[in-house]
């Protein structure tokens, strides 16, 4: 279970060139062709899929989606836009095209049609591009993240002790969340709180804000060192001075300059990620923060709250201190934890920085020897802090769930995420909070439910801040 963005370039200029590049060994993307009906064709491949019918109720999938640009030009790539008629893509069995959110014609999700696990091996993909269409010679890139579906339906928010926990009322309840409608905030059973500290809930959630009820999308890891190389290196040169950095820092290795980014770690999570290198990444990704809400729907899914568990289930807790293959794509926790722990990267101490994104997983490891969250996705205790919209700002419950675009803000300000109704943008650095603790944080902050960091609205790059999309 190892996390990887893969990226395919297919060079259709001139002499019609193809060339591959792979930062990756669980997603496994082959050199595409164009086809006739203006459809790139390639190989899919990844480990460890499941769809199952039992408890969570849920499947993984891979997000794709493509950008391109002129043979001519050496500037910013764009983003290519899918057609949105299902039938127009094809994918061989067991995959199917998942018609969720195809409407925006950004990006197309691929999972398993029915009940089933195991490897997807080179399974055949047809993505059909709208824009652009058939004539001059493009390149393209094609680009492939796992996702994780987390279902519709109830589920708690907080856990009675956490730092600012949300509350049913003036109580130590968790509060249930029954629909995607507004809530209301008050002492009343019934109605969202926080104590002791109330104004950390401070007014009503709006109707249009993503609570969590409703089904998504998100990342099954943390944004990687790899991903983020690949998308400054696909920007115009302005846009990635803005959001570029080269550090060889805390287990973060970027080297080099745009338009030649490198690292060599890119199977680690990515950290001294700003709130604008963070929207920006998911806005070129066509992807969108998840809501402080959400992040708690995806730990602890459907079961009722643990008094300051974590995200496994549990409150008990152990410190990843030693790994194996260090630096490589196997880089892995190389001591179990001891019966009935979850592990994680926290406390400051023996690892000094981020982990391969699922560095406990292994085949035959259960929930908290991998420190699982309820659906599957991964490190959301410990490793890196996650970017996440609040409820604490306005600015922040004016959010609406809506996704990116795939392009970011031009001159005289470029490389900023350009959706209005999102924190985090050249508008605004109100309306985040930092979510699941990081390689630096005491055990508390790792709590499902811990909102310490409520308010966060440092525009620096912290050492242990990172984050992952939804769609």
């Amino acid at each position: 279970m190892k996390n990887k963005l893969q990226k395919i370039v297919l060079l259709l200029c001139n002499a019609i060139i193809l060339v591959s590049y792979s930062e990756g060994n669980n997603v496994r993307v082959s050199t595409p062709y164009l086809d006739g009906s203006n459809r790139l064709v390639f190989a899919l491949s990844w480990d460890n899929s499941w769809n199952t019918s039992a408890a969570p109720y849920n499947w993984d999938g891979v997000y794709l989606f493509v950008k391109y640009r002129d043979c001519a030009s050496t500037g910013a790539w764009n983003h290519a836009i899918l057609s949105t008629n299902v039938s127009d893509h094809s994918v061989a069995a067991p995959l199917i095209v998942d018609p969720y959110k195809l409407s925006d014609g950004r990006g197309a999700i691929v999972r398993r049609g029915s009940v089933g696990n195991g490897n997807i091996v080179d399974d055949t993909v047809k993505l059909k591009i709208v824009t652009p269409g058939p004539g001059p010679s493009y390149d393209f890139q094609v680009f492939a993240i796992e996702m994780v579906y987390i279902p519709k339906g109830s589920f708690y928010l907080g856990d009675g002790v956490s730092s600012n926990t949300i509350t049913d009322g003036n109580t130590t309840n968790p509060f249930l969340v029954t629909s995607d409608g507004a809530m209301t905030r008050g002492t009343s059973a019934g109605q969202i709180y926080s104590a002791p500290n109330p104004a950390s809930v401070p007014a009503d959630i709006p109707a249009t804000f993503p609570v969590g009820y409703d089904s998504f999308y998100v990342m099954k890891y943390e944004i990687t060192q790899g991903q983020y190389v690949a998308f400054l290196n696909t920007l115009a040169s302005d846009q990635a001075a803005n959001r570029g950095l080269t550090i060889a820092a805390n287990r973060v290795n970027i080297a080099g300059a745009w338009p030649n980014y490198t690292t060599t770690t890119p199977h680690r999570a990515m950290a001294y990620l700003s709130m604008y290198d963070f929207t920006a990444f998911l806005d070129w990704a066509a992807l969108r923060p998840l809501s402080e809400l959400e992040f708690e729907k995806i730990c602890r899914g459907t079961s009722m709250s643990v008094v300051g568990e974590y995200a496994w289930g549990t409150n008990t807790i152990v410190d990843c201190n030693t790994v194996s293959n260090d630096g490589t794509p196997s880089e892995k926790n190389s001591t179990p934890p001891p019966p009935g722990n979850g592990i994680a990267n926290y406390n400051n101490n023996s690892i000094l920085g981020p982990l391969r994104n699922g560095f406990a997983a292994d085949v035959g490891t259960n929930r908290l020897e991998s420190g699982a969250g309820y659906y599957g996705n991964m490190e959301l205790s410990g490793n890196v802090w996650e970017w996440c919209v609040n409820i604490y700002r306005l600015e922040g419950r004016n959010y609406n769930g809506t996704n990116g675009d795939g392009y970011l803000t031009v001159a005289p300000n470029p490389g900023y995420a350009n959706v209005p109704t999102w924190p985090g943008t050249l508008v605004t650095n109100l309306g985040f909070s930092i979510r699941g603790g990081g390689w630096e944080a005491a055990p508390a902050q790792l709590r499902v439910s811990d909102r310490n960091n409520v308010d966060y609205t440092n525009t620096g790059r912290p050492s242990a801040v990172g984050g992952r999309g939804a769609r």
